[in-house]
């Protein structure tokens, strides 16, 4: 498959490039600054298996042309600890739905957390709300705004994952899926297990509009 990845840069994104080249697949990667790019440590890394493009999601127009010929788009972006005022997940989100129907491209895997979802009883807890939620109130506003795209959407085959907390972690391919909701007690999720399970999806049918939440 050829895949069209965003975010690449950041510390999940790289994880899910590195998953899609151990699997065989074609990458084309859109980033804006292509120096931050360092593809040394990819094992087996094959020539011209990686398409690097200089860019931003919120260039619509450029979208369009640069989706050609993909088969599934994944979306890792994020802004990692910065909590300013961002759009990056629902604006940059519509240009990518707008560029996959351009293209007639179904398949869309993204991101959020599951933090997002206050009906889950699991996360209400006073660490969680009184130092998490207000911490990063700003990005889970976007994603909120960017799941609710996504629930009026029929026509693409997305899947929204929601990871636990995020940490640097070993692979070990052993995690939880629970659909909408955090696993009993989960509280955290390794980059390259959440990886593993992007790449996995992506052949599958099973999560399509879903929001899967992942925990060890």
């Amino acid at each position: 498959m050829k895949i069209f990845l965003l975010g690449a840069t950041g510390d999940t994104g790289y994880e899910v490039l590195k998953k899609l080249i151990s699997e065989n697949h074609k990458v084309k990667i859109l980033v804006r600054t292509p120096s931050k790019l360092n593809t040394a440590d990819i094992p087996n890394l094959q020539k011209d298996q990686i398409e690097v493009i200089q860019g931003s999601v919120m260039e619509a127009e450029k979208l369009i042309d640069l989706f050609k010929d993909c088969d599934a788009i994944v979306s890792a972006l994020g802004t990692g600890k910065n909590n300013s005022y961002t759009e990056i997940y629902s604006k940059g989100g519509r240009n990518i739905i707008a560029a996959m129907r351009s293209n007639q491209i179904k398949r869309l895997i993204t991101i959020t957390s599951a933090l997002i979802d206050m009906s889950d009883t699991s996360t209400d807890n006073f660490f969680l709300n009184r130092i998490i939620r207000p911490n990063f109130n700003k990005i889970y506003s976007d994603q909120t705004r960017w799941e609710t795209i996504l629930d009026d959407t029929t026509d693409i085959n997305w899947t929204c994952v929601r990871p636990t907390y995020l940490v640097n972690k070993e692979f070990t391919g052993r995690y939880r899926i629970k659909n909408q909701h955090c696993p009993p007690k989960g509280r955290k999720i390794g980059r390259s297990d959440l990886a593993d399970f992007i790449v996995k999806v992506l052949y599958s049918n099973e999560y399509i509009h879903q929001k899967p939440v992942l925990a060890y």
